[in-house]
C-alpha cells in the first residue's frame, strides 16, 4: 500500500473500542499489501506488517462526508460490529479528503466467494453450509433488531468471511450509510432487490432479499449476475423458479450436494423454499429476518 504515501504525510490511524494494537499508518503503508477485490464501496486489501501481524483493509471509493459525520458513522459501525460473533469486527480508521481507509481483523479462509465458485474446498458439506446461511441470518437478525434504520445494506458472498473453523464474520455491515449522499452510486447487482437503486433504497426487506440471493447460491453453487465479471453469472431467483417448475429438483443443487440428498433432502428442499420467499419481487410478502433465521434453525435443528 505503499505507492500512495504522499497522500497520507503526517496523519494516524484512530482506533476503536479498547484496542491496544501496537502500528500505526506508516506501518500500514510499509506493509506488503495483496488486493483481495474490488467491491461496491471500494477496494479490499490483505495487509502484512512488519511485525508480522495481517490486518484487512478497505479503501473507501467515492466517500463525500465531512470528517466529523464519517466519524460518528464509523463509531456507530465499530460498536455493532464489536458486540455480535457474526460481524467483522472493525479495528480502526483513517480519514483525509482523498483517502478514507478502514482496517478490520483478517479472515485466513477468505471469503465464501473462494470455496463456491474459485477453489472448490471438499470441507464445505451441506452441513457447513447451513452453518454458514445461518450465520448470516443470525448476524442479520442483530442488526436488524438495533433500530428502524439499521440494515446490512450489501449481503453478497464475497463480504461473507470465514474463520478457519468456517464460522461466520460478515464485513460490509452498514457501509451504505457513508454513501447515502452520493447520488452516483449505484447499486444494481444481482445480489440487490428489485427496488434498490441507490444506497438510501436499502431497508431490512432487501436485506432479506439479498440472503435469499446467497441462501440460493449456497444451494445451488450458481453465481449471481455480475459478481464473479460483469454480464456474468445468472439472475438466480428467475433461474431457480424456472428450475422447480420444470427440472426434477434435484437438478436444482450444487451437484457437490448431490451425494447429500437422500440424506438432507428435506432440509435441502425446505430452505430452498424459504430462499424462494425471501426472493419474492413485493417486498411486503418477504418474511422477517427473525422468522428466517427461526425457520433455518427449526429445520436444521440448530441449537441457539
Amino acid at each position: 500500500m505503499a505507492q500512495n504515501q504522499t497522500t497520507f504525510v503526517n496523519q494516524k490511524l484512530v482506533f476503536l473500542g479498547n484496542t491496544k494494537e501496537k502500528y500505526d499508518l506508516v506501518d500500514l503503508l510499509r506493509s506488503e499489501a495483496m488486493l483481495l477485490g474490488k467491491g461496491t464501496f471500494g477496494s479490499s486489501y490483505k495487509a502484512e506488517l512488519e511485525n508480522g501481524k495481517i490486518v484487512f483493509v478497505k479503501r473507501l471509493k467515492d466517500c463525500c462526508l465531512v470528517q466529523e459525520e464519517f466519524k460518528k458513522k464509523i463509531q456507530e459501525l465499530a460498536q455493532l460490529s464489536n458486540h455480535h460473533e457474526s460481524l467483522l469486527p472493525l479495528r480502526a480508521y483513517y480519514y483525509s479528503k482523498d483517502e478514507k481507509l478502514l482496517v478490520f481483523d483478517y479472515m485466513p479462509m477468505s471469503s465464501l466467494a473462494s470455496p463456491l465458485h474459485k477453489i472448490p474446498n471438499s470441507q464445505l458439506t451441506w452441513k457447513v453450509r447451513t452453518r454458514i446461511a445461518y450465520g448470516v441470518a443470525r448476524g442479520l437478525e442483530f442488526l436488524h433488531a438495533q433500530g428502524p434504520s439499521v440494515c446490512h445494506g450489501n449481503i453478497r458472498s464475497s463480504n461473507v468471511l470465514l474463520t478457519n473453523s468456517f464460522d461466520v464474520r460478515l464485513s460490509d455491515h452498514g457501509l451504505f450509510r457513508l454513501f447515502m449522499s452520493n447520488p452516483t452510486l449505484s447499486l444494481n447487482g444481482g445480489y440487490q432487490a428489485p427496488e434498490v437503486g441507490y444506497a438510501y433504497d436499502i431497508s431490512k426487506k432487501s436485506d432479506v432479499y439479498s440472503f435469499g440471493v446467497l441462501s440460493l447460491e449456497i444451494l445451488t453453487g450458481n453465481a449471481p449476475l455480475d459478481t464473479i465479471g460483469k454480464n456474468k453469472g445468472i439472475d438466480l431467483p428467475s433461474w431457480v423458479r424456472i428450475m422447480f417448475q420444470e427440472k426434477p429438483i434435484i437438478d436444482v443443487f450444487d451437484k457437490n450436494m448431490v451425494q447429500h440428498y437422500q440424506e438432507f433432502g428435506d432440509q435441502m428442499v425446505q430452505l430452498l423454499e424459504l430462499a424462494i420467499c425471501c426472493t419474492f419481487k413485493n417486498p411486503t410478502k418477504r418474511p422477517s429476518i427473525i422468522a428466517v433465521a427461526n425457520q433455518i434453525k427449526r429445520t436444521c435443528s440448530f441449537k441457539s
